[in-house]
């Protein structure tokens, strides 16, 4: 599966580099080691990965991720200063040890996560300085001393990860990045802040996606997302990262199921530094935004909302979601009460949680109009970060009863659409604005070229009427010289 997008500075970048393979029936697959106390809320391992590097427009993704877990392996074993892998190494052996022939050393036509992951333990990897990441050396065979080199720095070990939420979150927490695949959308192409949306249903299409491998670097569960690490350059997403839902990698439509983590024999402990016990989100919020909002905006929100306050649509939305099964349960009241409270705290308000909950409860939970209103009216105000954030937070008030409804997820899914086809924040509005500005300004430009023209009929007008009166006034002075003629004869 492949599909393009052309990016902001004009180039084209095509998603292609992944390919496929069945896992054998004697893969070794990842299971707990037992030795964490338990499952942190928030773990990011960003803190020991190397500098987030661009694949260019190479079809090298594969190698890339590879690279990727392997700096973060030798970063650990060695310290501060890591070791900088060459990633056309890796990608060179991945097609030279493809034992099906599929790919190949003679094209850049992109690899197999296995065979990349063999060339490690195979040959190891040499360092970027001194095979560097140069595109036309792709097809080339890496130069003298590079496999002598490589050789110091195989790997030992490596495991398959299941597609399951609570095998990915134990694996990071106990210190291994995950080397996976997934489907990937538009939404890849200009992720805002690194937030990565739902995928919509149209978006499922061959045409509009394609194979893509990525390493997964931690995660949120204030977000409920993945933090994962691309190879587009640290100017794409946030500093090169995203931070993808975990609906959307847990799904079996759209993860490929070709997870895998590396290691050495002497396996390190868990590094608990990459630990977070606090609910503080990773994704901006839309507390931090109200603290951030100036005057003229906030005004502008508060009449936009009329008069049902902010703080009660927001937990319209949330209760209308988890209620939609027919019930609330104390879970799900309690959850959706901590997600208000920062909110009021911003605000200044006065009222607790409970208040806001039970008044929304007792006087707007049927109204569909507001609901429905205040869906459309939050992309208005807020960008697709804080959106992220917000539908993050639905997902985990819904699910706190330990049994998300069909219904409930209907209602958070259609929200999700809602969000990404309507409108967007500013930069909407100030192309709104422009768009209006070219029009006045075509419109005025056309009017007075219809002035101009106006204006030259006018004037031919009035030549051919002063022509008319001229050529008159000559007849009449003829007739007039005839009569004095006859006078005189």
């Amino acid at each position: 599966m492949t599909f393009s997008f052309t990016q902001s500075n004009g180039t084209t970048r095509q998603v292609a580099g992944y390919h496929y393979a069945e896992q054998s029936a004697d893969t070794k697959r990842y299971t707990a080691s037992g030795t964490l106390s338990h499952i942190p809320p928030k773990v990011d391992l960003r803190h020991f990965m190397s500098p987030v590097e661009n694949q260019g427009q190479t079809m090298s993704c594969v190698a890339n991720a590879t690279a990727g877990a392997y700096e973060y392996l030798m970063k650990r074993h060695l310290g501060a200063h890591g070791y900088d892998v060459s990633r056309l190494f890796i990608y060179y052996n991945a097609r030279y040890l493809d034992p099906e022939g599929v790919t190949s050393v003679d094209e850049d036509a992109g690899s197999f996560t296995r065979c990349a992951i063999d060339g490690l333990k195979t040959y190891g990897a040499c360092s970027e300085e001194t095979w560097p990441f140069d595109e036309s050396l792709v097809t080339t065979v890496p130069g003298d001393g590079t496999y002598e080199e490589a050789a110091q720095f195989c790997i030992e070990d490596t495991m398959a990860v299941e597609t399951d939420l609570n095998d990915w979150k134990t694996c990071l927490a106990e210190g291994h990045p995950i080397i996976f695949s997934c489907n990937t959308y538009s939404s890849f192409s200009q992720p805002r802040r690194g937030a990565i949306p739902m995928p919509v249903e149209n978006e499922g299409r061959p045409e509009q996606h394609g194979a893509h491998a990525m390493l997964c670097v931690g995660y949120s569960d204030p977000d409920q997302v993945f933090i994962v690490r691309n190879s587009w350059g640290p100017e794409w997403g946030d500093k090169g990262y995203c931070y993808m839902p975990y609906r959307y990698l847990m799904d079996p439509k759209h993860n490929l199921h070709d997870s895998w983590i590396i290691e050495r024999v002497d396996v390190l402990p868990p590094d608990e530094e990459a630990w977070a016990e606090d609910e503080e989100t990773v994704l901006e919020d839309i507390s931090g935004v109200l603290a951030d909002m100036d005057d003229d905006t906030y005004a502008h929100m508060v009449a936009r909302m009329g008069t049902v306050p902010l703080e009660v649509r927001l937990a319209l939305i949330f209760l209308r979601a988890a209620g939609a099964d027919g019930e609330l349960a104390e879970e799900e009241l309690h959850a959706t009460g901590e997600h208000v409270t920062p909110v009021l705290e911003q605000l200044g308000s006065h009222e607790d949680a409970d208040t806001v909950l039970y008044n929304t409860q007792a006087n707007f939970i049927h109204d569909d109009d507001l609901f429905w209103e205040s869906v459309e009216i939050f992309p208005e105000f807020f960008s697709q970060e804080v959106l992220a954030s917000i539908i993050g937070q639905l997902q985990e008030i819904i699910s706190s009863d330990d049994h998300v409804d069909d219904a409930e997820q209907s209602i958070v899914d259609t929200i999700i659409e809602r969000w990404q086809v309507g409108p967007s924040g500013d930069g909407d509005e100030e192309e709104e604005e422009e768009g209006e500005e070219e029009a006045e300004e075509e419109n005025e430009e056309e009017e007075g070229e219809e002035e101009e023209e106006a204006e030259e009929e006018n004037d031919e007008e009035e030549e051919a009427e002063e022509e008319t009166y001229e050529e008159e006034a000559q007849d009449d002075e003829y007739a007039h010289s005839g009569d004095d003629d006859d006078q005189y004869n």
